[in-house]
C-alpha cells in the first residue's frame, strides 16, 4: 500500500508529488509493463536535476494488512518494509518541456523474503526504474523440447513433475557474464523473468530494458533460489543453459530463444 511520492532536487527540500489516489493499493504479482499501475498522472515538476524519488509504504508488524503477502495455501501474512520509505532513483534529470514517464518493476523474486524467526515477510528494494520513453523489449520462447527432455541434465523434466515451477530468464548487465542465484553478491541479475504459457501453449518470457549489453540464461530450478542464500556448491545449485550475450537498443525488440 503506497502512501506517498517524493521528489528531491539538490536546491531544496524534497517536495511530496499528488498520487492518482492515497493510499493506493497495488498487487505487485499481477503487474506488468503492459497493465502498470498509474501512480502519478500530469504532474509539473521543474527542469533540472534531481537526486532522488522515494516512496512511502505502509508496511509494519502491527496487526493491520495494509501490505500483505498470500501465500499457495491460502493464507495471508504481514509486509514489512524497511523503514517504510525506499529511495527509487538515484538521479536523473528533466529536460525544459520535456516528458518524463518512469516506471518502477520491483522483482519479487530477489526482494521477498521470509525472514527465519521473525513474523510475516519483508520486501526489500529489489527494483529497476526505466525511463519508457527510451527501452527497449527483450522477449523469447524456450522450446517445449528444453522444458521436457529427460535424458539432458539441464531438462526441466528431470527436475520437478511440474514443468510449470521454476521456469525464468535472469538477465545480467554486460557481456558473457557467468549466470549465478541472486545471493546479494556480483553477478547479480537486473532483471528474473517468469516463463509461462501463452494463449498458443508455448513456453515465452518478456521483459523492458535500458538499451545496453545484457547477457540472457534461463532455468527451470528458479525456485530453488533463495535471495539470502548462496546456492552455488549445494544440493540447491541452480544450473543455466549455455548464456547468449545480446545488445538492446531503443525501441528495438531483441528475441532470445532457448
Amino acid at each position: 500500500q503506497i502512501n506517498a511520492l517524493w521528489l528531491k532536487s539538490p536546491d531544496g527540500p524534497a517536495k511530496q508529488l499528488t498520487m492518482k489516489q492515497t493510499p493506493l493499493t497495488v498487487n505487485l504479482v499481477g503487474l506488468t509493463d503492459q497493465n502498470a499501475a498509474l501512480l502519478i498522472d500530469d504532474a509539473t515538476i521543474e527542469a533540472g536535476s534531481y537526486e532522488w524519488l522515494s516512496m512511502d509504504v505502509n508496511a509494519e508488524f502491527d496487526g493491520v494488512m495494509d501490505s500483505y503477502v498470500l501465500t499457495d495455501v491460502g493464507g495471508q501474512e504481514e509486509l514489512r518494509v524497511p523503514s517504510g520509505r525506499v529511495r527509487l532513483v538515484s538521479g536523473f534529470d528533466v529536460g525544459a518541456s520535456e516528458a518524463v514517464e518512469l516506471l518502477f518493476d520491483w522483482d519479487l523474486r530477489t526482494g521477498l523474503v521470509d525472514p527465519p524467526g521473525q513474523p510475516g515477510f519483508m520486501l526489500k528494494p529489489a527494483f529497476r526504474v526505466i525511463d519508457v520513453q527510451e527501452f527497449g523489449v527483450l522477449r523469447g520462447t524456450i522450446a517445449i523440447g528444453t522444458i521436457v527432455a529427460l535424458d539432458d541434465p539441464n531438462g526441466c523434466a528431470a527436475d520437478d513433475a511440474d514443468l510449470d515451477v521454476g521456469n525464468v530468464a535472469y538477465v545480467f548487465a554486460g557481456a558473457n557474464v557467468t549466470p549465478d542465484d541472486a545471493d546479494g553478491a556480483d553477478p547479480e541479475p537486473v532483471a528474473t523473468v517468469p516463463v509461462a504459457h501463452n494463449a498458443a501453449g508455448d513456453y515465452v518470457y518478456r521483459t523492458l530494458l535500458e538499451p545496453g549489453t545484457y547477457t540472457i540464461a534461463f532455468t527451470c530450478q528458479a525456485a530453488n533460489d533463495d535471495p539470502e542464500t548462496n546456492q552455488t556448491g549445494t544440493p540447491d545449485e541452480i544450473r543455466f543453459l549455455a548464456p547468449v550475450t545480446r545488445e538492446v537498443e531503443a525501441d528495438t525488440p531483441v528475441v532470445v530463444d532457448f
